[in-house]
């Protein structure tokens, strides 16, 4: 019986060792649970993460297509606008070269024009003064014949 009882105690210490370790499984499950369960979670938040990841990288993707797509349409508009500042430009020079000579012929009509009168006015003057000159000499004459000729005789 010491023997059997030694057995059970053997079996009981070998039992409740046995049992001891089974706890210490148990919390190394439980533990490798816990870290399993951190784990999805972590990737489960990896997936959210890498889904906005991938988002923010199409919207980047589309912002750079529109930025790039800006860019071209800005310079093509500042071409444009440089080429109707020439047009407006090389226009108002045609309008002003166009305008000179419409003011320099003008001014060359008017010119011949006053050229012409003042030469009729030279004219009109000169004959009057040729005409005051005949009637000088003719007033001397009449006047030398007045003087000169003895009325008195023909009065008397």
């Amino acid at each position: 019986m010491v023997q059997n009882g030694s057995n059970n105690n053997s079996i009981e210490t070998d039992i409740a060792l046995i049992k001891k370790d089974i706890n210490q499984i148990e919390k190394v499950f439980k533990k490798v649970d816990d870290a399993i369960s951190q784990m999805s979670e972590i990737l489960k938040d990896l997936a959210v993460q890498e889904n906005v990841l991938e988002n923010n990288e199409k919207r980047l993707e589309i912002l750079e297509k529109k930025l790039v797509l800006h860019t071209q349409e800005e310079k093509i508009m500042r071409e444009e606008f440089k080429q109707e500042i020439k047009e407006i430009k090389q226009g108002n020079e045609e309008s002003l070269e166009k305008r000179h000579l419409e003011i320099v012929t003008k001014i060359t009509a008017m010119h011949e024009d006053i050229n012409s009168k003042l030469e009729k006015q030279d004219k009109r003057i000169q004959s009057l003064e040729n005409w005051r000159w005949y009637l000088l000499g003719s007033a001397a004459v009449v006047g030398f014949i007045i003087f000169n000729i003895p009325w008195s005789s023909f009065f008397s």
